[in-house]
């Protein structure tokens, strides 16, 4: 009993005192170095991994078939496109024996 009555005598006692942990202001230069306008550094553009088209070989060609009459194609081409940092395109276009046009674009997903 003796016990708990001097813990809430301690607590009574430091009622209205002021805390007993301060923290010192801070020095001038710390706040200098935070207030200070550092200069903006250049950022270089990522260079692009787009290509141009170019036409794909006989051998390329062979594995595609035209989804209207299901020859293979005649002639294409293929370019890579790039549209940002994680996606980069890859466009074949083809054109069958009978003259259709078609278009084939993938992610790699």
């Amino acid at each position: 009993m003796k016990r708990s009555l001097s813990r809430w005598t301690g607590w009574i006692r430091r009622w209205n005192a002021p805390d007993t942990v301060s923290r010192p202001p801070a020095p001038v230069d710390h706040l200098a170095v935070l207030l200070a306008v550092t200069p903006a550094t250049p950022r270089v553009a990522a260079a692009s991994r787009s290509t141009e088209p170019r036409p794909l070989k006989s051998y390329e060609l062979a594995s595609w078939l035209c989804p209207w009459c299901e020859q293979p194609a005649v002639e294409g081409t293929h370019a890579w496109e790039d549209r940002g940092p994680f996606q980069l395109l890859s466009n074949h276009t083809f054109v069958c024996g009978d003259g259709h046009r078609w278009r084939n674009s993938t992610d790699g997903g």
